[in-house]
């Protein structure tokens, strides 16, 4: 458990082994103390020491990402606190998150017809987008925070998203129609046979009455 060092006021906890550190006085330190906890529960008892000391609380910790399966995916490293876009926060894990999401759909793609134009298209940006996420992933233990951000602005900039949690959103929603077009086997034929000639493309004659030069 941790301990807050102020001069003014003091929280506590009762763990028989507890961890200190100073109350960091700016939004960088706040974030620094964050990005240096080993574990999820270490974050949790960061932040909780930190409500225990400011008459303004600061705003609620975002939870750790889970995968599709359920298991909580790894914190990089990163220091930025918001996207400055409402609605979307910081995600901490987006290598992974990126890969995870690529990897399954690529996978479920594997069940559609190899003639389904639907799958060809998928597949190709889909493993275009992996191979992308793969040559700029870095980790925590290797890297500083501005080299983890910086790696995670050239993957921005290579698949062409103002942030990598939009890649991410994108991601799911790809795959999640994926896994209802396969549901629903989109490519069997129609239990209506279409009429003679409704799926005929049609050309339009020119005109006759325009004048000539």
């Amino acid at each position: 458990m941790y301990q807050v060092q102020s001069s003014t006021r003091k929280a506590s906890t009762t763990s028989p082994d507890p961890m200190s550190f100073k109350l960091p006085s700016t939004e960088s330190e706040v974030a620094e103390l964050l990005a240096s906890s080993k574990t999820p529960q270490e974050r949790r008892e960061i932040f909780q020491a930190l409500l225990g000391t400011q008459s303004n609380p600061i705003p609620p910790l975002p939870s750790i990402p889970k995968s599709s399966s359920g298991v909580h995916l790894i914190p990089i490293g990163r220091k930025k606190l918001t996207t400055d876009h409402t609605g979307i926060q910081v995600h901490h894990s987006p290598f992974e998150a990126l890969k995870e999401t690529y990897s399954n759909t690529l996978k479920t793609l594997q069940n559609f017809p190899t003639a389904s134009v639907y799958r060809q298209s998928v597949e190709s940006l889909t493993q275009r987008n992996l191979e992308i996420v793969l040559k700029h992933e870095v980790g925590k233990a290797a890297h500083t925070s501005q080299e983890i951000e910086d790696s995670i602005k050239a993957l921005e900039i290579e698949l062409g998203v103002n942030l990598v949690e939009e890649a991410i959103d994108q991601a799911k929603d790809e795959h999640s129609l994926v896994l209802s077009l396969y549901d629903s086997e989109a490519w069997s034929d129609l239990i209506e046979k279409p009429s003679p000639g409704q799926w005929d493309s049609f050309t339009v004659p020119s005109s006759t009455s325009y004048p000539k030069d």
